[in-house]
């Protein structure tokens, strides 16, 4: 199925609507990295608790089982309250954005003298700033900018697959000529 060139077309399309999903949606896009974390946290945890069960006891580790159980409880918790997930996610990358932000401006700012985009640095990092603290603050802010990074990036993935597609159509007609005009020439 995935030899087939539309496929990867139709792949690329889903993703650009998904994409528009996201941008129109920023809270349920929110609330669903945050049931996809807790999943995998939770079946991280379990499949390394059936690892444990299921090693031979010498080589079994303690350690590692008590991480699994941990895991498990974690993502237990952010499934059982996504509220707090969601919160959690928005004040991590709110803490992300800022600290980039932070560092641009402290590089934007040292470089002032040498060159005119150090100002370009430093706009951008005193947009951060602002935009950091208010993810901090707000989870709607947060989950916006949350959703505004991951729907980019899903349509640009989008857009990526569907020139593949058409790459990998251009490319099979041309074996395929090529193939064709050989087998006639003899």
């Amino acid at each position: 199925m995935f030899k087939k060139w539309w496929v990867i077309l139709i792949q690329g399309i889903l993703l650009i609507l998904l994409g528009i999903f996201i941008f129109e949606n920023p809270v349920e896009a929110l609330l669903g990295a945050s049931v996809w974390f807790g999943l995998m946290v939770l079946f991280a945890g379990l499949a390394g608790v059936a690892g444990w069960i299921f090693s031979h006891k010498e080589n079994s580790e303690n350690v590692s089982l008590i991480w699994s159980i941990v895991s498990v409880t974690l993502g237990l918790f952010v499934l059982f309250n996504l509220l707090a997930a969601m919160k959690f996610i928005t004040v991590a990358y709110g803490l992300w954005v800022l600290i980039t932000g932070y560092h641009l401006f402290q590089s934007g700012w040292s470089i002032k003298k040498e060159t005119s985009i150090a100002w370009v640095l430093v706009l951008i990092a005193l947009f951060s700033i602002v935009a950091g603290t208010m993810m901090l603050f707000n989870i709607n802010t947060g989950a916006t900018g949350f959703a505004t990074i991951l729907g980019i990036q899903v349509i640009l993935a989008g857009i990526a697959l569907i020139l593949l597609a058409f790459v990998k159509k251009w490319l099979v007609s041309k074996v395929k000529n090529k193939v064709h005009s050989i087998l006639h020439k003899n």
